[in-house]
């Protein structure tokens, strides 16, 4: 046994001492097994998308994918289109979401003890998440400082978790007094200015996690307090130093990714992708591995179609993947719910004073919101076997639901909701509800419309390309139109409408909409009024488009945030709103002399 144990040895030995002596050969570039060995860094099957590794990666073209936001978020009909759709735009996020898991392989972390907290949130230090990553924050609530001026950089992103706040006794008047967004200067338990009561907990639902903007309404509304509750993944937010394998192109924030053929192929036949520039379809010129293909995305589609497919209604059996993207952008919004009704029902008459949760959300944060609502609403009729009739009444005591150019028309019915657009806002009109028959946007629901002073600035300018087997035109971003810009106009008309009527809280508007007079008895016809009365007991003046909203627009500085094409120039924008004498005599013809003074000084420091 000895013996032939080390006769094989021996033939082992001489065996690789052959091998290697051998001269290695070269393999044709068609050859399978080095396409195989090029591609063994990824995981995914074939089919899936994949990442670009090529020494020449930077001069190699990408083809930019521009998206019809129309018919990317709109469902088709054939119910087989809409799933190929879907199952395309989900590798899209997959192979994305894999180049943020490369990118983030190090995660930073700030020491707790290092961050500035007030006093009153001290001892919940323990429980506050300081990760870089976005993700790591989806479902929490955003922490507030009296000196946290700035927008978050991702280095110091800190949040609360909500089960460290929906656990205690009375979490709507925590979130109200200690986790909202106050105007600098004010004290720790400021109740907002005279357009706020107390009475309510407002919760702002967003995808972006912008804070700028959730300041900037704040001090419109007269320094009302907003709770943050981030939804948005940061999907499309890393950035690389290396292009090698991906990342963010240094020329713009795009990000360049592979994708498989076929994948883009899909999304071109259904006119879900515009043309570039040229008009021309460059898939063919962009340097292809097979069955890939080398693109540009930008990273705010990324998060639509993130909210696309977690929202989908009609995949709520589907992959593993999309149930924990659905579970991470609703728990958060069914836990407040659940808080919600159960305190209602404890306490019907509200003799422990607990302010009352209203939720608000703006373009395609809606339907996120929608469809926590839903699946709420699904789970206590159909698992539970509760009377819908039931579920329905605690949801309109229990929430009130504000929606700012909203781009959803999946509704259900319950809450109390206010829907707040512009007449001229192409994506709440295409997408959206506005009270029409086709979408009425719940039972109930109060929607105040208005027409923008911008007169398709930016959407006129916008580059409209032609679309696949069609000859229409495109738009290839939510940002086409100031009509659905929220800070530049949405918010300014839903302060004119609660300052002209002296409201202060959301559920007051809503009821005041609501209201019917049993005894009211006119022997004129209200159209001949001086002052529109269609919605219930508001008094809507009828100059409110033309004067009073670009005059509030101009005074709470909303023409920062106005949304230009680079071919605008200045004296265009500048001419659709008032100057500075126009815009005082509107204001104090209205709300008495001092006005623009004092909102100067409650949005503009």
């Amino acid at each position: 046994v000895l013996k032939s144990i080390m006769v094989l040895e021996t033939l082992s030995v001489v065996a690789v001492r052959a091998f290697t002596a051998v001269p290695s050969r070269s393999v044709p570039a068609k050859s399978p097994v080095l396409r195989e060995r090029r591609l063994l860094a990824s995981s995914s099957p074939s089919s899936s998308p994949s990442f670009r590794v090529n020494n020449n990666f930077d001069e190699s073209p990408a083809r930019e994918l521009r998206f019809d936001m129309i018919e990317l978020i709109r469902n088709d009909e054939d119910a087989g289109r809409q799933s190929r759709k879907l199952e395309s735009l989900a590798s899209v996020v997959r192979a994305c979401s894999r180049l943020r898991n490369d990118d983030d392989g190090v995660v930073k972390r700030t020491d707790e003890d290092d961050i500035a907290l007030p006093e009153h949130l001290a001892p919940f230090r323990r429980f506050i998440r300081t990760s870089s990553r976005a993700e790591d924050h989806q479902g929490c609530f955003g922490i507030f400082t009296e000196n946290d001026a700035a927008a978050p950089t991702p280095s110091s992103l800190t949040s609360l978790p909500s089960n460290a706040i929906l656990s205690q006794e009375s979490p709507f008047a925590f979130l109200r007094d200690s986790l909202s967004c106050r105007s600098d200067g004010s004290t720790v338990r400021k109740r907002g200015g005279m357009m706020y009561d107390s009475s309510e907990a407002v919760v702002w639902c967003s995808v972006n996690d912008r804070r700028d903007e959730l300041e900037f309404a704040s001090r419109v509304l007269d320094g009302m307090p907003l709770a943050q509750l981030r939804l948005g993944s940061g999907l499309g937010n890393t950035k690389r130093k290396d292009r090698t394998v991906g990342g963010l192109d240094e020329g713009d924030n795009h990000l360049v990714v592979e994708l498989a053929l076929k994948t883009v192929k899909v999304l071109d036949s259904m006119g879900v992708l515009l043309y570039n520039v040229d008009g021309k379809d460059d898939c063919e010129d962009s340097i292809a591995d097979g069955d890939k293909v080398c693109c540009k995305l930008n990273p705010d589609d990324l998060a639509i179609i993130e909210t696309i497919l977690c929202c989908d209604e009609t995949r709520r059996e589907n992959t593993c993947d999309q149930s924990t993207l659905r579970e991470r952008h609703q728990s958060t919004i069914v836990k407040m719910i659940d808080v919600a009704v159960e305190s209602v029902r404890k306490d019907p008459l509200n003799k422990n004073d607990e302010p009352h949760l209203v939720l608000i959300s703006h373009s395609v944060s809606t339907s996120v919101v929608a469809s926590a609502i839903s699946s709420w609403k699904h789970r206590q009729t159909r698992q539970r076997g509760e009377p819908i009739r039931w579920v329905e009444d605690m949801l309109h005591q229990a929430l009130t639901v504000v929606t700012m150019g909203n781009v959803c028309r999946s509704f259900c019915d319950g809450p109390a909701y206010v829907h707040v657009s512009m007449h001229d806002d192409p994506w709440t009109t295409a997408l959206g509800s506005f009270g029409g028959e086709d979408s009425p946007g719940g039972r109930d629901a109060v929607h105040l419309r208005a027409c923008s002073p911008y007169d398709h600035v930016g959407a006129s300018r916008e580059d409209r390309r032609p679309r696949v087997a069609t000859t229409g035109g495109g738009y290839s971003s939510l940002e086409c139109h100031n009509a659905h810009n929220l800070n530049a106009c949405i918010v300014q008309y839903l302060c004119l409408i609660m300052r002209i009527n002296g409201l202060r809280s959301f559920r007051a508007l809503y009821d005041a909409a609501r209201f019917v007079d049993p005894v009211s008895i006119l022997d004129i016809d209200p159209r001949h009024f001086a002052v529109h009365c269609d919605h219930g007991d508001l008094v809507v003046p009828p100059h409110v488009d033309d004067e009073l909203l670009p005059a509030m627009i101009r005074a709470t500085g909303g023409d920062r945030w106005m949304w230009t094409v680079d071919r605008d120039r200045d004296d265009e924008v500048e001419s659709l709103l008032p100057d500075e004498i126009e815009t005082r005599s509107h204001l104090e013809e209205s709300f008495g002399y001092g006005v623009l003074e004092e909102i100067r000084a409650t949005c503009c420091g």
